[in-house]
């Protein structure tokens, strides 16, 4: 099973719908999503499907993880015996949340990266338009990979690795990230970062949210260059 999330513009997204049979298809339109509690509302009222965890507990970070937690009962429920397929499509076009809501939206979709990645193969496009280049940035959870193998598979890209295990603040990781890594240099970049629990729910959900933030926003989306990030379980 694997799992990624992708930058994409509302062309390519065009595109997507070609290839959508016998997946399980997700929308989250930003028109109607203007808080973090609109989009909990809008995930959860996607995923909870099994026990129905939003009208036993309301719509919150806990109930969304108790109904992401029962991936095994999803896949049977609506895939049986073929593979478990899954696309989540988010139109964040117009960045209407603030800054910390659309942060923790970002944390909120990595969480399923990492609770889905044994059961379901998820792919997830943010889509982001009016945007002069595109190029297929994206973040890759990965616990089969190590560094070795990366180095291998990256060859002759510019890599950077960061360990999580002791960064629980967002302005400590976010002066790490901009004191190491030139993005000047190369057109293609691979950040990889070990012990990446912190961006489910290792650490404080808001600090979590800013992090996820300046991978997604600052780097992904605007500098221009061709990124991947792997996160290492």
């Amino acid at each position: 099973m694997g799992s990624s999330l992708t930058i994409i513009n509302q062309e390519q997204q065009k595109k997507l719908y070609k290839n959508f049979e016998g997946k399980w298809v997700i929308e989250l339109d930003s028109e109607k999503i203007k808080n973090i509690n609109d989009f909990c509302i809008a995930i959860m009222d996607e995923i909870d499907i099994i026990y129905d965890y939003k009208h036993l507990y309301g719509y919150d970070w806990y109930s969304f993880r108790d109904a992401a937690m029962e991936s095994e009962h999803i896949v049977k429920k609506l895939f049986g015996d073929k593979e478990a397929n899954v696309v989540i499509i988010y139109d964040n076009s117009k960045l209407i949340m603030s800054e910390i809501d659309r942060g923790i939206s970002y944390q909120y979709l990595i969480a399923l990266m990492q609770w889905w990645s044994n059961k379901l193969n998820l792919e997830i496009y943010l889509v982001f338009d009016n945007m002069t280049k595109i190029f297929n940035s994206k973040i890759i959870r990965d616990d089969m990979s190590n560094e070795d193998k990366i180095f291998k598979l990256e060859e002759n890209k510019n890599i950077f690795i960061m360990d999580l295990k002791q960064n629980e603040l967002a302005d400590e990781f976010i002066k790490r990230i901009d004191k190491n890594i030139n993005f000047s240099n190369k057109k293609e970049y691979v950040l990889i970062f070990n012990n990446s629990y912190n961006f489910v729910q290792g650490i404080d959900y808001q600090e979590a949210g800013l992090m996820a933030n300046k991978l997604i926003e600052d780097i992904l989306l605007k500098k221009n260059k061709k990124i991947k990030i792997y996160l290492l379980f």
